[in-house]
């Protein structure tokens, strides 16, 4: 039980350090378009796009660590975590504690 929960933890972090790692680069007008909605435009895109390839991601990678139902961890524990970050915390770089901790406690209640 242990082993699951660290594992999960750990690629929740991951996945919350990619998180801020890509809307880091979005607030500071890197990666914003020149049109109508500019970096607006930009965040609602990608927050989608973000909360499907990281559950994917989340998913193969406790898969591949052998994790038991890695689908019921993975996929719960993003969306919950993307929801969080855009409605309640914004984009704060303690978004890989957030999704740590909630994949943690889906690899707890899932058990």
């Amino acid at each position: 039980m242990g082993r699951r929960v660290a594992l999960a933890a750990g690629v929740g972090a991951l996945l919350g350090l990619a998180w801020w790692g890509v809307f880091h680069l979005i607030s500071n007008e890197v990666v914003c378009t020149d049109d109508e909605w500019g970096c607006l435009g930009t965040f609602v895109m990608t927050v989608p796009v973000f909360a499907v390839v990281g559950a994917v991601l989340g998913w193969l990678a406790l898969r591949f660590l052998g994790v038991s139902r890695a689908g019921l961890v993975a996929v719960p524990a993003t969306l919950m975590a993307v929801v969080a970050m855009v409605f309640l915390l914004q984009l704060s770089p303690v978004g890989f504690l957030v999704f740590a901790g909630l994949y943690a406690l889906i690899a707890v209640l899932t058990r």
